[in-house]
């Protein structure tokens, strides 16, 4: 995911009511002793902080147990440094039927490939903006820095996400609680998938997701519809292969509601070909592998930081113990642990 997340993802989170018919996914193979989960979460967002957390996986899953999310929630409002470093730096989703919570660090290549994307979008909505028509106008009141929503929305319309091709189901579950959980006013979620380390494969797919309601006997529902499943825009060897790209309209900027009142019919398509995805995402794999320069201290330099007297901190003694502590709890709590 990218910047471009509903107002719910700006928080950092994701809540959805429970459904009788919604069955859990079985929880992930690490992080299984759910009631020292709030402590393994909040020992994670403190090593991401003080930057002793090595561990390259962009996707790492907690199974939560009742009450922890609001546990982990009250620490960080009572920890001001550390509140303010996850709220700005750390993506986290909680899924409040399945009480899981997932934190997303998306590598350098991912972050690079979807702000080229990003870009290639503002660009064509800038061109938009430049008529004098009701297109024009509605182009205007979209918001470059808050995602890719309209300003008189409460949620954004477009949500893109870039993740691991392992992570393909936990994407799909993200989808539906983006289009579900906003009443349909996200309008489209885009996933693109990466299938680094998976044999050598540098393959590359999209799938879209799009808010559909179906008649039932108890009356319509709504449901997330995949019309995009894992369609290659590059093949295994990092070739591109015929695909259309990624097709969005203007009308999807918006909940359907508000782009009926200003534009009506009057839509425009925005599109950015396979050809050009392939790109951007070798130039970004291209950048990351490339020795960036930095300046060099002189010998003999040392450094000194700030000292912190108003926050309580972790200093990288206490980061130590405080993992021996957390180890402790999830030890004292195994017994009460459900596979």
């Amino acid at each position: 995911m990218s910047k471009s997340q509903s107002d719910v993802a700006q928080h950092k989170h994701i809540t959805s009511p429970p459904s009788a018919t919604d069955q859990p996914l079985p929880p992930p193979h690490t992080d299984r002793k759910s009631p020292a989960g709030a402590l393994r979460v909040l020992a994670l967002f403190r090593r991401i902080q003080a930057g002793t957390h090595t561990d390259q996986d962009p996707w790492i899953e907690f199974q939560l147990a009742q009450g922890e999310y609001d546990q982990i929630e009250n620490t960080l409002r009572q920890d001001g440094v550390l509140w303010g470093f996850v709220d700005d730096k750390i993506r986290y989703d909680y899924d409040e039927s399945t009480r899981r919570l997932v934190v997303r660090k998306p590598t350098g290549v991912h972050e690079l490939f979807i702000n080229e994307l990003e870009d290639d979008i503002r660009s064509q909505l800038k061109a938009i903006r430049g008529g004098f028509d009701r297109k024009a106008q509605f182009a205007q009141k979209y918001e470059p820095d808050a995602s890719f929503g309209h300003s008189g929305a409460q949620y954004p319309g477009v949500i893109i996400e870039v993740a691991y091709s392992q992570k393909k189901k936990r994407l799909s579950r993200l989808a539906e609680n983006y289009l579900l959980d906003s009443d349909a006013s996200v309008r489209v979620v885009v996933g693109l998938d990466v299938e680094y380390g998976k044999q050598q494969s540098r393959k590359a797919t999209l799938s879209i997701w799009r808010p559909q309601l179906f008649e039932t006997a108890d009356g319509l529902e709504l449901r997330a519809v995949e019309e995009a499943t894992d369609e290659a825009f590059r093949d295994d060897q990092g070739n591109p292969v015929e695909h259309p790209g990624l097709r969005l309209f203007l009308s999807d900027f918006t909940c359907e509601e508000l782009s009926q009142e200003e534009i009506g019919n009057d839509d425009t398509e925005i599109r950015i070909s396979g050809i050009q995805l392939c790109h951007y995402l070798a130039a970004a794999e291209g950048k990351m592998r490339r020795a960036l320069s930095k300046h060099s201290l002189a010998k003999g330099v040392t450094k000194r930081r700030r000292s912190e007297t108003s926050f309580k901190e972790i200093k990288p003694g206490a980061e130590a113990r405080y993992d021996e502590q957390e180890e402790r709890a999830a030890k004292r709590t195994a017994d009460y642990d459900i596979d």
